[in-house]
C-alpha cells in the first residue's frame, strides 16, 4: 500500500479560490482507494506543501492557468529523494512543459484504473519520464470522485426568491460534440479529441445522493454541455427532482432552441434550474462563423429573452478580439448588449490557449499575436493590468484592448455585473 498526496496548485487566477473542489485530483483519489492505497489531500491555497518523506508519492494534478503555481512546487520539490513526484492534468496535456522537473509526468486521462497501476509501476521502479495515457472509449469503469474533503470549498446561488443555495460541482461528460475554435476540449481541441463520453446514470445519482447527504442543496454542473444529449437531460432533470437539488449549467443556445426554447427552459427550471451560462461571444454572425460556433445572434437574442420572462438567470460571455474582428463587428456586439442587457455578463479579450485549433492551425484564421505569453496570460495580460494580446487584418492590439475596457466600463455602468 502507497501513502500518497493528492495536490491542487494555488488557483491565483480565481476571485476566491475556495470556491470548486478540484474534482480531477477527487476521481483520482476514487480509484487510489479502491486499490488500497492511503490518500490524503492539499489544497495549496489554504495547505502546506508536505515535506520530502511525508508521504511516498505526491500526484499534482493542474489546469492551464496554474503554470506559475506548478513551477512553486517544482521548485521545492526538484531536488526530493525520498517521495516520487508526479504531474497530471490538462497542464501536461496540452503543452507537455518538460522544464518542470517532477519524476513522471501524465499526459491524458489519469483516473482509469489501468493507468493508476500504471503510475504505480513508475513509481515503485523510479522510471523518470512524460507518459501518454491510453484512450478510453465509455466511462464505464468511472468511481464517484472523492467528496469527504468538499467542506473545504463554499459556494452559494441564490433564486429568484432571494433563497441561497450551498453548492458543489459535478463533471458527469468528457468531451464535447461542438468545434469551437477558441477551445482545448471540443472537437479539434487537444483535451479529449472528437470523444464524447458519459457517466453511467448509476454512477450520476450516486453522486447526486452522496451531495444531498453532505449538505449541499444546490450542483454546478462543469459539463461543457449539460443537455447534449435529450434524453440523457429528461433523466438527468429527474434526478435533481428527487433529490431536491438546485442546479446551474454551461449550454448552447441552438440546442435550447432546437429542443424547444421558452417550454423547455420551463422545464428545465421546473427541475430545479436557476442558471445558465452560454458562450454568445460575439454579436456578429461572420465572427461566429470564423470561430465555427455553430450559433446564431439571433437564437442567443430569444434565450435571452425567454429567461428574462421565466426569471431564470443567464449569463452571457462574450470574447472582444476573436479572429477576424472589425470595428464592425465590435459595434455590433456592443450594440446588442446595451439593447437586451443581460443580467450578467462577461467580456473578456481574446486569449490563444494552448491545444486550441486556433493555435494549432494559427495560420487558417485571422488573428495574430506578437508578445511572449506569460504565465499569467490567462487573466490579466503581459503586465497583469488586463490588457489584449492579440490583432487581426482589421484592429491593432491597442484598439481591441481600448474597446473592450470602454465597453467594460459602459456595461458596468448600467449595472449589469460582471
Amino acid at each position: 500500500m502507497a501513502k500518497i498526496a493528492l495536490v491542487f496548485p494555488k488557483s491565483t487566477f480565481l476571485t476566491d479560490p475556495m470556491t470548486w473542489m478540484p474534482l480531477s485530483l477527487m476521481y483520482l483519489g476514487a480509484q487510489l482507494e479502491a486499490q488500497g492505497h492511503q490518500t490524503e489531500f492539499f489544497d495549496m491555497s489554504v495547505h502546506n506543501l508536505p515535506k520530502d518523506g511525508n508521504f511516498d508519492q505526491l500526484w499534482v494534478s493542474a489546469t492551464t492557468p496554474q503554470v506559475a503555481a506548478v513551477r512553486e512546487i517544482s521548485d521545492i520539490t526538484k531536488n526530493w529523494s525520498k517521495t516520487f513526484t508526479v504531474l497530471g492534468g490538462p497542464i501536461v496535456t496540452v503543452t507537455p512543459h518538460e522544464y518542470f522537473p517532477f519524476d513522471l509526468r501524465v499526459a491524458g486521462e489519469g483516473d482509469h484504473p489501468s493507468t493508476i497501476e500504471a503510475i504505480l509501476v513508475a513509481a515503485a521502479f523510479q522510471t523518470k519520464t512524460v507518459w501518454d495515457a491510453p484512450e478510453h472509449d465509455n466511462l464505464d469503469w468511472v468511481l464517484p470522485p472523492i467528496r469527504r474533503w468538499s467542506n473545504l470549498y463554499h459556494s452559494y446561488m441564490s433564486d429568484r426568491h432571494g433563497n441561497q443555495h450551498r453548492m458543489t460541482s459535478m463533471f458527469i461528460t468528457r468531451g464535447c460534440s461542438f468545434n469551437c475554435a477558441f477551445c482545448a476540449t471540443g472537437r479539434g481541441g487537444k483535451v479529449w479529441g472528437d470523444k464524447v463520453r458519459f457517466e453511467p446514470m448509476e454512477i450520476v445519482e450516486a453522486q447526486m445522493r452522496e451531495i444531498r447527504d453532505l449538505g449541499f442543496d444546490g450542483v454546478a454542473h462543469y459539463d461543457d454541455l449539460f443537455i447534449m444529449q435529450r434524453q440523457r437531460a429528461e433523466k438527468l432533470f429527474e434526478l435533481h427532482k428527487k433529490y431536491g437539488l438546485f442546479w446551474r449549467c454551461f449550454t448552447r443556445t441552438d440546442l435550447i432552441c432546437k429542443f424547444g426554447g421558452k417550454e423547455y427552459l420551463q422545464k428545465m427550471q421546473d427541475s430545479g434550474l436557476i442558471e445558465i451560462f452560454v458562450g454568445i461571444e460575439s454579436a456578429d454572425n461572420q465572427i461566429k462563423n470564423n470561430i465555427h460556433k455553430g450559433t446564431t445572434i439571433e437564437q442567443d437574442t430569444k434565450v435571452v429573452e425567454w429567461c428574462k420572462e421565466l426569471g431564470i438567470i443567464c449569463k452571457c460571455s462574450f470574447i472582444i478580439g476573436l479572429p477576424g474582428e472589425t470595428w464592425e463587428s465590435l459595434n455590433k456586439t456592443r450594440d446588442w448588449l446595451l439593447k437586451y442587457l443581460p443580467e450578467r455578463v462577461g467580456l473578456n479579450a481574446f486569449i490563444p490557449f494552448s491545444g486550441t485549433p486556433i493555435v494549432m492551425h494559427r495560420d487558417e484564421y485571422d488573428i495574430g499575436w506578437d508578445v511572449d505569453l506569460p504565465d499569467e496570460y490567462f487573466l490579466k495580460g503581459k503586465t497583469g493590468t488586463g490588457e489584449a494580446l492579440v490583432h487581426t487584418s482589421h484592429l491593432t492590439r491597442e484598439e481591441i484592448d481600448k474597446f473592450w475596457h470602454e465597453l467594460d466600463q459602459e456595461i458596468t455602468g448600467l449595472g449589469i455585473k460582471p
